[in-house]
Formats: C-alpha cells, sequence, structure tokens
C-alpha cells in the first residue's frame, strides 16, 4: 500500500488541492510560447523515461485502448489486416510471449536502427515488421505479464497515441526528449539519426533554456550506471562540465551514493528532496540499466523501479497534491505496433533527412501519473516526446524554438490527458513489485519465445475505457467525376486543433500513401485527387485514415451504372448529442436501392433505402446515445456492385 491515502490526506493542507479549478487550457494553433497553465497548479513535473517497447508489445490487450481490436486499423497492399505481417517463411500474426511457460520477459534487442525502422515502415505501407526485424517483432505481453502496468493504467492515464519522434534508436529519440529536435540540416553537430546514444551535439537543450529563466531543474542519476540513457550527457556543454558548474550539478552529476544500489539511491534522493520541499520544478529520471525495461532486462524490474519513484513522490501530501508524474519510452526498439507512423507531407521543413521523414515513429506507452489524471483514462490526442516540452512550456512559461513548425501543428502538449478540475490524491493498491521480480529471474531458464506455427489473431480485454475529449472533428467527403475521370476527396477538420491524415490505395496501381494535414476550424480543407480514368476499368479505392479510430473508404467506378452516386456523412454535437448524418445522393436517370450496414459499432439496420431519380436523403443517429460516439457503417447501392462508402470515428464533444 502507498503511504499516501485519502486519510494520510485530510490533515495537510488545501493550498494546493484547493488551488483556482481549471478547465482544459484553450489549445492554440500558434506555439504556445510564455503561456502557462493558470493558477500554477502544476509545480513539479518528473519524467522517467523508460527503454524500447511499442504500445501494442505492452498494451495491445489492455481494454478500452486501440490495440488489438482495432477494427479501423490499416489493410495493407496484399489485402491482409496490418496485423498480419508478411514474412519470408509465411505471414506472422502478433502472439503472446508467455512470461508462465518462456523466457520472454528477456529477450534481447535486435534491429532498433534508422535504417531498419524505416525498412519496416516501408514507405508508409507498414508491411515490413518481419523482414526488417524478425518474427519475435509480433511478440505481445498480457496483464498476466504486466500486472503493474496494467494496474497503473487502471488507476491513471494511458495515452494510446503518443509516438516516439523519430524512426530510429534510443540515442535519436532522447535527444528529442531534451532539446526538440536532432539537428536535420547537421548545423550543429547533427543530424543525430542512430546508435544507441550521441555525442559532440552543440545546440541548446531545454535544461539549458530552464536554467537562463530561473527554473529549478535536476537530473536523478548515477553517471556510469545509467545504461547512457541521460541526453544531456550527449551534449559538448554538458559533457566538458566540471564540479562547481550549474549544467554539471544538476545535470550530469550523481545522486548521493547511500546504499551502493543505484536504483535505490536514486528513489532516496527524490524521497529527501520531496520531504524537504526542495523537489525542482522539473525533474528527468534516469534508472540504472536492470530497471530501464530494455529488452535484455525484465519489465518487472522496470516496474519495481517505477513503484520507488512513485512512493517517494507521494511521500508528502502537499508536494504530491501539485506534482506530474510522466513515465515514458523512448522507442519501440524490435517490437511491431500496427498504428502507423505519422510522417508529414513531402518537403516539410525540418522533417526529412535525403529526402526521408525523420518521423514521427511508432507508438509507444505513455503513463500520465498524477492526481488530475486519476481514473482509469485514455487519452487518444496525437503526441510525441516533443509534446513533454510542450507540457513543460504550459507549466514553466519556457518556450522552446528547436520544436519544428510541423510538430507544433500536429501534436498535442499533454494538456489534454489530465481534468485540471478534478483532483483525487489517494493511490490505489497496486500489486507488490518484489515477486514479479522473483518470478522473473525464475523465467529466465524456460524456452525462448518463438511465434507458433497457426497463429491467431489476439483477445483484446473486454470492455471500455473513459476517454479523454479531443480536440479534433476530422471528416472527408468524396466526388467521383465522370466528365474528367477524377476522384476528389475532401479533408476537412472542424475542430481545433490540425488533424493529420494518411490515404492509403488498395487499387491494383499501388500509388501512395499520401499525407496531409487539415488546420483547425476548417481553416484550410485539403483535396486528395485521384486520376481514375487511367486506372483498369475506371476503378478505385482509397481509404482515409485520421486519429481515434477515424476511416473512410471510397471504393467504385467512374464510368459505370453508378456515376455520381455518393454517400456524405458529417457528425456533430447539435442540442448536447452527438449525431451521425448520412447524405445519400442519387443523381442518375433510375431509382437506386441504397443499404447501409453496421460494422462494429450497432446503429440498428441494416437500413434499405430507395432514391427515386435525383433524389438525396438524409439519415441521422444519435450516436452519443446509442454507442457513446462511435460509429462504423459501410454504404452499398444496387446500381454498381463496386460501389463501397464506409464511414468510422468518433463524435468527440464539441
Amino acid at each position: 500500500m502507498h503511504p499516501l491515502t485519502r486519510r494520510t490526506f485530510l490533515g495537510a493542507s488545501v493550498t494546493a488541492m484547493g488551488a483556482a479549478a481549471l478547465g482544459h487550457a484553450a489549445r492554440r494553433e500558434e506555439p504556445a510560447t510564455t503561456a502557462s497553465l493558470p493558477g500554477g497548479l502544476v509545480k513539479h513535473v518528473v519524467i522517467l523515461m523508460q527503454e524500447n517497447r511499442s504500445f501494442d508489445h505492452y498494451f495491445g490487450t489492455l481494454r478500452g485502448v486501440r490495440g488489438f481490436n482495432d477494427t479501423s486499423a490499416q489493410v495493407l497492399r496484399n489485402g491482409d489486416p496490418v496485423f498480419k505481417q508478411p514474412g519470408a517463411a509465411g505471414s506472422v500474426l502478433p502472439f503472446h510471449m508467455d512470461s508462465a511457460t518462456m523466457n520472454s520477459l528477456r529477450v534481447g534487442n535486435r534491429a532498433n536502427s534508422w535504417k531498419a525502422n524505416h525498412a519496416a515502415w516501408n514507405g508508409g505501407h507498414n508491411d515490413a515488421w518481419v523482414s526488417a526485424k524478425s518474427p519475435l517483432t509480433m511478440g505481445y505481453y498480457t496483464r498476466a505479464d504486466l500486472p503493474y502496468h496494467y494496474a497503473l493504467a487502471d488507476a491513471f492515464t494511458i495515452c494510446d497515441n503518443y509516438r516516439c519522434s523519430i524512426m530510429s534508436a534510443t540515442g535519436a529519440n532522447r535527444t528529442y526528449l531534451w532539446s526538440g529536435m536532432i539537428d536535420p540540416d547537421g548545423r550543429f553537430g547533427g543530424p543525430t539519426i542512430d546508435g544507441g546514444n550521441a555525442s559532440g551535439l552543440n545546440w541548446t537543450t531545454y535544461a539549458e533554456r530552464l536554467q537562463a529563466a530561473g527554473v529549478p531543474w535536476k537530473v536523478y542519476h548515477v553517471n556510469g550506471d545509467n545504461f547512457g540513457d541521460n541526453g544531456l550527457a550527449y551534449f559538448t556543454r554538458f559533457a566538458q562540465a566540471r564540479a562547481g558548474d550549474p549544467l554539471y550539478e544538476r545535470g550530469i552529476a550523481s545522486v548521493a551514493r547511500v546504499t551502493g544500489d543505484s536504483a535505490t539511491d536514486i528513489a532516496l534522493a527524490i524521497g529527501n528532496d520531496v520531504r524537504n520541499r526542495t523537489l525542482p520544478m522539473v525533474s528527468w529520471v534516469v534508472g540504472p540499466p536492470g530497471t530501464c525495461e530494455h529488452p535484455d532486462y525484465s519489465p518487472a524490474a522496470g516496474a519495481d523501479f517505477i513503484d520507488r519513484v512513485l512512493r517517494a513522490l507521494t511521500s508528502h501530501a502537499e508536494v504530491w497534491a501539485s506534482t506530474v508524474f510522466l513515465v515514458n519510452y523512448d522507442e519501440n526498439d524490435d517490437f511491431f505496433d500496427h498504428a502507423v507512423p505519422v510522417t508529414p507531407p513531402a518537403g516539410t521543413p525540418g522533417e526529412f533527412i535525403d529526402g526521408v521523414p525523420v518521423g514521427l515513429g511508432p507508438r509507444v506507452p505513455l503513463l500520465v501519473i498524477s492526481p488530475w489524471s486519476r481514473g482509469g483514462y485514455v487519452c487518444s490526442e496525437l503526441f510525441d516526446h516533443t509534446s513533454v516540452i510542450g507540457f513543460l512550456e504550459r507549466c514553466t512559461g519556457v518556450h522552446e524554438p528547436n520544436i519544428s513548425a510541423w510538430r507544433r501543428l500536429v501534436c498535442g502538449d499533454l494538456t489534454s490527458a489530465f481534468d485540471f478540475t478534478r483532483t483525487a490524491l489517494d493511490i490505489p493498491p497496486l500489486p507488490a513489485t518484489a515477486p514479479l521480480v522473483a518470478r522473473a529471474s525464475r523465467s529466465d531458464g524456460l524456452p525462448a519465445p518463438q511465434p507458433p506455427a497457426l497463429g491467431a489473431m489476439p483477445t483484446q480485454e473486454p470492455g471500455t475505457r473513459p476517454q479523454r475529449s479531443l480536440p479534433y472533428q476530422p471528416n472527408a467527403a468524396s466526388r467521383a467525376d465522370a466528365a474528367d475521370g477524377l476522384l476528389r476527396i475532401t479533408l476537412m477538420n472542424s475542430g481545433v486543433r490540425t488533424v493529420h491524415f494518411s490515404v492509403y490505395d488498395h487499387g491494383p496501381q499501388a500509388e501512395g500513401p499520401w499525407q496531409y494535414y487539415a488546420l483547425a476550424n476548417n481553416a484550410k480543407p485539403v483535396e486528395h485527387r485521384v486520376e481514375v480514368r487511367k486506372h483498369t476499368e475506371g476503378r478505385y479505392d482509397q481509404s482515409v485514415h485520421g486519429p481515434n479510430g477515424f476511416l473512410r473508404r471510397y471504393a467504385g467506378r467512374i464510368g459505370g451504372g453508378g456515376d455520381g452516386l455518393d454517400a456524405i456523412a458529417s457528425c456533430g454535437t447539435a442540442s448536447g448529442g452527438k449525431t451521425l448524418v448520412l447524405d445519400l445522393i442519387n443523381p442518375t436517370g433510375a431509382a437506386v436501392t441504397f443499404t447501409i450496414t453496421a460494422n462494429a459499432h450497432p446503429i440498428g439496420g441494416p437500413w434499405v433505402r430507395i432514391l427515386d431519380p435525383g433524389q438525396r436523403l438524409s439519415q441521422l443517429w444519435d450516436v452519443g446515445r446509442e454507442s457513446a460516439g462511435w460509429y462504423d457503417c459501410t454504404v452499398t447501392t444496387d446500381a454498381d456492385a463496386s460501389f463501397l462508402r464506409r464511414f468510422a470515428g468518433h463524435v468527440e464533444d464539441a
């Protein structure tokens, strides 16, 4: 049991918990400069970046997140779901690395370089994970293997659209965490794109900006026993700093060596600063190798270290009442994640090296642990490691100019993961970690994990999870024009944050994929055009993917009997409800039958609607009442067997 409970907090000062109640801070398209969280509620941010795990690998079976039951997942060029990855010996599905029967808690790492990760991404097709890495890339854990991690997710908030910043290794991603960039143009010792660690970097870190602004900060680690994971040490000014220099004392010097065990000493140092009320505004925690969750080491030891840090942070009620603890992972290593890396349009400044996009990379876990993130929520806003700096900007008012304009547009600042109007200070019981560490040691003699000869899709835990409100409202509309042989898809966004879209071609022409982004408030809709007239029999089949399960699929034929037929979806929050409206359009000279079929989220039906020549008909559903805002349906017609429109996603709060 953790020391801070609701009972022990009752006698504490109410200053922190009673600070002015906040709503979600207004999100803006322009970069935040000195804007802080009103009321100064967050006085301490503690960041623990662990090693080398993908989201699906850790949390693909967790209930209520975008995991293995993702019904809007990408379809590969061969027609298989993205989960069925092709390999030299046949396709490989995700398989359970059962720690009770396999030596699966220490599997070692393999291919996590710039080259290997870009090869797995394969130009956005996301279909070369097995060939670029190994069949073990498809291995995953469940709650039985990671009981502590799953308990944290159930108690606090997990982010299921948090990405590593670059499709590459540890050093490059940690450089993003500490400085907001990798110097893609090579002006200051970069670009840092590969290798376990970096060195000789000469641009300004966020820690230096905090130092210049007089904001207290510190790295809690043991120098020389940190797996090379202190990203500040990659920078020349820190590497050359000596005792007495604030950069050395705060960024390089070890915590006090009390016991000689690095994990224990780090937790003791944090606990002492918490109880003495000297915990800095910003802290980075870097554990010793055995606790970092690198695949060479056990997640159980990582759970034990996370628990020690959490116990230290909650050892003083008033300090915990103003503290945010972020646990994230630097990169995905060898492990598969089905959500396609989000990449910018070609030529985006600061985001390409030799014509290849830097990132964003695959999803990695982020656990948001604080008095304002209790309740087992999931937050699906797009984030990456620069989002951590974005959150620090909101808390400290210190701006980081290294972050690219594109990342500012598409990546949030983590504030949507919190509800600052509600405070819950007690820590629920969490699994004891000592038995987990002991069990991991016993598994060392078990057989190595291997994918089964006959794979099967994993079963994700049943049930839902409360969602944080998102700042998006994506949509798309199609128009197949027989006159000029074009399919036009207009990408829109009535939300208050920019939306990233990826468009995939499922036809034999194998074009794309294409990357777009639509600005907030429908300020600049984007048109995607397909020259259908050059395709076989004028056929087209395109899908549009966006955040939080957003999917539109447009299939049909130009030059057949169904020219001009269409179905267009729109979403809204009229009268406090969440609605889906489908407009069925028949501009032809004959009556046409449309059939609307529900897929993953039932809306009744199937619905059959006969439209007279030239008729347009609207069909409305209250999806807020019927399916908590989720929708997924397909529209077909008897006039053209190739015609299909699929609409899936979630109606966000207004």
